[in-house]
């Protein structure tokens, strides 16, 4: 009876060796990643300067995972990413290298958003109105997100016909991405509203409460915001 408590015993030490060496106290969620790792983690997950290997190899900053910051993205033994990443995806202005056997190296540069390449050129966002604004801020978070707000102020506060300041009426998306209600202020000088986006890049139409219209393209995955301002 002894002799097989012992076994059993045993058995359960080296179980618990074998799954301890299986599951390393910084995971790394990133698919393509997921194999060894060695570097900062925050929270029992890759956070900070690291590598990691699995079908791929990374080396450069983590967040919660995934490669975000500035890192070298190795996809074989001829081909690697060297720039930015946002939440696991390629993003920012870099360079895709294609090594060539007693060659110069084949180099794409230019920017990526969303792990798309798009060009020598980039921009995040356009802006149409048939509205005549005083002034129009719009600005991104640095980190990913999926929000977007919208805040009218108008600068003097006087009523308008309606009685009340300029407003959002309705926004609605006009791509495949869909919008979720989040929040709504209304104020005697401002006025916003923040939605939740489904995917990026969105395309968005806005109705305003004197009729005009707005027309946002958004192209990168961020927490936007759109600060309207109006001197009626």
């Amino acid at each position: 009876m002894k002799a097989v408590n012992l076994f059993a015993l045993l058995s359960l030490i080296l179980n618990c060796s074998v799954y301890s060496q299986q599951e390393p106290a910084c995971k790394v969620t990133w698919t393509d990643l997921i194999g060894t790792y060695s570097g900062a983690c925050k929270n029992g997950f890759a956070n900070g300067k690291g590598e990691a290997k699995g079908v791929h190899y990374y080396k450069g900053s983590f967040k919660d995972g995934k490669p975000d910051g500035d890192g070298l993205y190795y996809y074989n033994d001829s081909v690697y990413y060297d720039g930015p990443f946002q939440d696991g995806l390629k993003e920012g202005k870099g360079e895709m290298h294609y090594l060539r056997r007693n060659m110069d190296d084949s180099i794409v540069k230019g920017y990526w958003s969303g792990d798309l390449f798009k060009g020598n050129k980039f921009a995040p966002y356009s802006f149409s109105t048939t509205e005549s604004f005083d002034n129009i801020e719009i600005t991104s978070s640095k980190v990913s997100g999926k929000t977007v707000t919208i805040e009218i102020t108008t600068t003097s506060g006087t009523a308008g016909a309606s009685g009340s300041t300029l407003a959002l009426l309705n926004l609605i998306s006009t791509s495949a991405s869909t919008l979720k209600i989040q929040s709504r202020v209304n104020g005697s000088f401002k006025n916003s509203a923040s939605y939740e986006v489904s995917e990026f890049p969105c395309r968005l139409f806005g109705t305003l409460s004197d009729g005009n219209t707005f027309g946002l393209d958004l192209n990168k995955a961020a927490n936007w915001k759109i600060r309207l301002y109006k001197n009626q």
